[in-house]
Order: structure tokens, then C-alpha cells, then sequence
């Protein structure tokens, strides 16, 4: 059964990753979570010339720069730690635990091992960092989107916590829909949310819409049988531009989070060899939740 008893917050000191722990703060809040503010430190120093002073001893020099490295990020570390925990003092929040952990070596495997030992109920960062490449394609938040069985919540840079009452819920007619959708719903069974069950009929597949519109009626019957209809709904949308539809169907359904299942062969393999690609539903600017089966 999940719940929301303890937020893994990996951060990089940067401002994308300060927003999502005002997130996570906010969330915490609602759910009385424990928060872990996790960083990770590259450990290694490439050369691009390998040539030393006479007298300078290279092994020492390396030790010295991972030394401080490592100094450098416990001391953003540890103050990001006292700002959080200051910032809840300040609003006479006692029921929060704030820990911190620091590990060297790349950020997605050591995050990755860090959930098996602390076994998180999501995982929320920013969806860019210190690099500013910006994109969620080959940016360590898809790989931590990719390969964590705990689901992972991307928060834009430019996004200001409200409320979560819409989920949009993208489907491409899959056995885990269900499983997928029971986890939204223990996740944030606190709230009063509404799912909003949708799929994409691409007009270069029209001969697959007929086939759609069958499997989101047998969806939409396993559902019913565990949920009010009143909790959840369903929608076809014919598109033909899909990054259009999308942020229309976000801005005119008030939906405050988009979740998708991270999969290899899943909707957006389909998607993204067109029009749409992850960096836009960042730019629809709410955040992305990211389920594993």
C-alpha cells in the first residue's frame, strides 16, 4: 500500500532543485512525511594534461580536490538543511523529520541504490539542474524515471505548489493501467483528487481508433468496479497536433499533475518519434509523475 511517509529529495543546490524541495516541504505538510535530502558528488578528476611542476606530486594534488569536493558539498549539504529546517520552525511545523545524506559517485546509479536502503514512497526533484541543459531526455531525472520502482515526481523550475486535485493520467491501454491507477490513488488518498484517464488518437493511426475506443470502454468498466465514477473519468482525444491538445486538456481540466507509466514501450514511444517530447509537458508547466510496475 503506498502512502506519502517518506520523501527521498535529491538535490544539486541549484534553483530547479531548491523549488522542488519547497514542494516537497508543502507535501510534507499535507502528509506529515519524513523528508531524506540525498546528493551524490562525482568522485573523479580528469586530467586534460597530465604534466606536473617538478616537485608536484600528483596523487596528492588529486586527494587534495576530492577533499575539497567533498567538503564543498557537505557544507551546501548541511546548509541547505538548516534553511528547511528553519523555514518549518518559522511556521511552527513539528511533526517534520528532515535528514540528509551525502554519497560520492553519478547521481542516477547512487539515488537508485540509496531507495533500496531507504525505501522511500516517491521520489521528487527538479527536472533540471546546475547544467542547464534543461531538457528531461537524457538528463538524469529520465534515468531515475526510468529505472526507480518508486514512483518519481519531476517539478518544473517555474512551478508554484497549490493544490493537487487533477491528475492527468496518460494511457496507452496496457494490463498495469490498473495497477498504475490503484497507485494514484494510495498515493494520494489524503486528497481529494480526480483521475482523468486519457489517450491520444493520432490521426496517422485512424485505423486504430475504432480499436481505442473499445479498450478505453473495457478500462473505464475495471475501474468503476473499484472507484465512484465521481473519482476518476475518461476521454478519447482525436489529435493531430498533440502538444496543442495536451496543454488544452491541461489548462481547460485544471490539472495540477501529469502521470504516464515509464516505460520502454509505452505511450511515448509512440508519441515521441512524432511531435511530442517530455520537454514539452515540462513547458505545460506541471509536474510529471513517473510510475513503474
Amino acid at each position: 500500500m503506498y502512502n506519502m511517509k517518506k520523501i527521498l529529495l535529491p538535490v544539486d543546490f541549484s534553483v530547479y532543485s531548491y523549488n522542488a524541495c519547497l514542494f516537497a516541504i508543502k507535501m510534507a505538510k499535507t502528509f506529515g512525511s519524513e523528508i531524506h535530502l540525498f546528493h551524490s558528488y562525482f568522485n573523479r578528476i580528469i586530467y586534460t594534461d597530465n604534466s606536473f611542476s617538478t616537485g608536484l606530486d600528483s596523487g596528492t594534488l588529486l586527494n587534495e580536490q576530492l577533499l575539497d569536493i567533498e567538503k564543498n558539498a557537505h557544507n551546501d549539504l548541511k546548509k541547505l538543511h538548516e534553511t528547511l529546517k528553519s523555514q518549518l520552525e518559522k511556521e511552527n511545523v513539528k511533526n517534520i523529520k528532515i535528514k540528509y545524506s551525502l554519497v560520492s559517485g553519478e547521481p542516477d546509479s547512487t539515488i537508485i541504490n540509496f531507495c533500496k536502503e531507504y525505501k522511500p514512497d516517491i521520489i521528487i526533484m527538479g527536472s533540471r539542474g546546475k547544467s542547464k541543459k534543461g531538457t528531461l531526455m537524457g538528463s538524469v531525472t529520465k534515468k531515475i524515471m526510468n529505472n526507480s520502482k518508486v514512483p518519481v515526481l519531476a517539478i518544473p523550475e517555474a512551478y508554484s505548489y497549490g493544490s493537487i486535485s487533477n491528475i492527468m493520467y496518460l494511457t496507452d491501454f496496457k494490463e498495469s493501467d490498473e495497477l498504475l491507477i490503484d497507485k494514484i490513488m494510495n498515493l494520494f488518498k489524503k486528497l481529494k483528487i480526480i483521475i482523468h484517464c486519457v489517450h491520444l488518437n493520432l490521426y496517422l493511426y485512424e485505423n486504430n481508433i475504432s480499436r481505442n475506443k473499445k479498450q478505453m470502454k473495457n478500462l473505464k468498466k475495471i475501474i468503476l468496479k473499484k472507484y465512484k465514477k465521481e473519482n476518476i473519468d475518461f476521454k478519447l482525444i482525436d489529435s493531430s497536433d498533440i502538444s496543442h491538445d495536451i496543454k488544452v486538456f491541461v489548462n481547460k481540466n485544471n490539472i495540477d499533475m501529469i502521470a504516464f507509466h515509464s516505460h520502454k514501450r509505452n505511450i511515448f514511444k509512440e508519441l515521441f518519434t512524432h511531435k511530442l517530447t517530455k520537454k514539452y509537458l515540462f513547458q505545460a508547466n506541471v509536474p510529471l509523475l513517473s510510475l513503474n510496475t
